[in-house]
């Protein structure tokens, strides 16, 4: 049997079952999470862990530019929910979370006025409405990495699928199999995967979401 680990990015994976599922506010379940991830298994693989790596949600209050009106991220509904998930997750077995953090660095344009800006026929000035909070995840990426490289270099695992469409992570796969760990880079389907993820993997684990 082949140890293997399973190392998600959260932003990428459980946004795409959201999505291709079209759940219920965007996001899927704990259990949800980790019954899809395991079905990439193949019969000769012992799961060693699940890593799951993702941003606990944003708990500040903001203050929009255009009225100054202050938004609580705190007291949302999405924010309860996320908390719930990562509580549920950080209580089943053999799941390890790493938390990067989330940072809101300015404002953007909505996509509705960024086209009327490029068509030419913008409002005389944007709205509250018209812009939102840019935020960005820290730290996920170099949790990534190093335990890519701790798995390796102390030869913990046989195996390594990755759960990311994110080609900063091509450096530790490179380091994984120069190590003599075998990578395999997971496909959600119907969505396509970039070509270079497959060419510094050993093959590619196509999964098909289910609810």
């Amino acid at each position: 049997m082949k140890k293997t680990a399973l190392l998600i990015d959260g932003g990428w994976f459980s946004k795409g079952l959201g999505k291709i599922l079209a759940l219920p506010g965007g996001w899927p379940t704990a259990p949800q999470v980790i019954k899809n991830a395991t079905t990439v298994l193949s019969k000769d693989e012992e799961l060693f862990r699940i890593f799951y790596y993702d941003c606990e949600p944003f708990d500040r209050e903001v203050t929009n530019p255009v009225d100054g009106s202050k938004i609580p991220y705190h007291t949302m509904p999405a924010y309860a929910a996320r908390k719930r998930f990562f509580f549920d997750l950080g209580q089943a077995d053999f799941v390890a979370l790493r938390r990067g953090e989330l940072k809101a660095r300015g404002w953007e344009f909505s996509a509705t006025y960024r086209q009327a800006l490029l068509r030419g026929t913008p409002p005389a000035a944007p709205t509250a409405r018209d812009v939102y909070p840019n935020f960005e995840q820290k730290g996920v990426d170099m949790r990534i990495g190093i335990d890519v490289a701790t798995l390796c270099l102390k030869k913990i695992v046989d195996r390594i699928i990755l759960f990311s469409g994110d080609t900063d992570m091509i450096p530790a796969l490179k380091l994984a199999r120069r190590e003599g760990v075998q990578v395999f880079v997971v496909k959600l389907d119907p969505w396509p995967l970039k070509h270079s993820l497959i060419e510094d993997s050993d093959g590619v684990r196509v999964l098909t979401p289910s609810a």
